[in-house]
């Protein structure tokens, strides 16, 4: 049996979002933690790292939200970790409340590599019947029906191995979000309807590492709508048009007022019909 790794986090006040609950990135950061405090038992320090030249880069992110968390929350992360084939390490990260509920889950992949070369961790078990999220992401070509924007990455969302943390690329989809909504929907609707979205869940693929201090295009669509619920596709694209990473995720109406679920409003679809893959 893997051994489990646990670490609890409190929220602050800074870790809430404009719906007044913690930000997806909070989790991501708690689970980055984690993940640091476990490389660590197994003789890979952020100090030691940083010594020897060996970057930890994120590869993928598979996340779901549970339960809704507010300020001074404690969250119990445990953590379990695997190595692939390939040398790459697959976490497997549980979040949950002092009341025993669970929180987030988040299924993610990550390199370690040092001097460009990728670095295996011996003492690390190997993968063994631990089912992977099966990613339903794939490369296509940028829809005619998307909405582009033009995306500047800020040197300050580097970490200290001079790279983007998964959570700074949750950071620019995030952004990618706002300003699809701002420009297609009005946030005015908002209010008039009664209605927002609540961020459920998602898929993340880095395919390149997006390089701070650079200029992207973030290409956003709608890739399907239901009647309480749509996913939404997002693309980075670099200056000469590869593509450095994609996200889809999983967006519920509920009621501003009392965060239930519910029906679409009718001028909200109208809105974004033309955005559907």
């Amino acid at each position: 049996m893997n051994q489990i790794f646990r670490k609890t986090l409190t929220t602050r006040h800074f870790d809430l979002d404009w719906n007044r609950h913690v930000t997806s990135r909070t989790y991501e950061k708690f689970a980055y933690d984690a993940r640091c405090e476990v490389l660590k038992e197994f003789g890979f320090s952020i100090e030691s790292m940083l010594n020897n030249a060996i970057v930890i880069s994120p590869n993928s992110s598979y996340v779901r939200f549970l339960n809704q968390q507010f300020v001074n929350s404690e969250i119990d992360v445990e953590t379990e970790v695997f190595s692939l084939p390939n040398s790459s390490l697959f976490w497997k990260q549980l979040m949950i409340d002092k009341d025993g509920k669970k929180v987030c889950t988040i299924e993610s992949v990550s390199s370690l590599y040092q001097n460009g070369s990728l670095l295996s961790i011996e003492n690390i078990p190997k993968i063994n019947n631990q089912k992977q999220h099966e990613f339903s992401i794939h490369p296509k070509p940028i829809q005619q029906n998307s909405i582009e924007h033009d995306y500047y990455i800020p040197y300050s969302d580097m970490n200290c191995f001079w790279i983007l943390p998964a959570d700074a690329i949750w950071k620019i989809f995030e952004e990618g979000r706002f300003l699809f909504f701002k420009e297609i929907v009005d946030f005015q609707l908002i209010k008039e309807t009664d209605s927002t979205t609540f961020f459920m869940g998602g898929e993340i693929q880095i395919y390149h590492q997006p390089s701070p201090g650079s200029h992207i295009k973030l290409y956003s669509w709608i890739e399907s709508f239901e009647k309480i619920r749509f996913y939404f596709r997002q693309d980075i694209v670099d200056g000469n048009g590869k593509l450095l990473a994609s996200m889809k995720d999983e967006q519920l109406f509920v009621s501003l007022s009392n965060s239930r679920p519910k029906r679409a409003p009718s001028a909200f679809f109208e809105k974004i019909e033309r955005f559907i893959e």
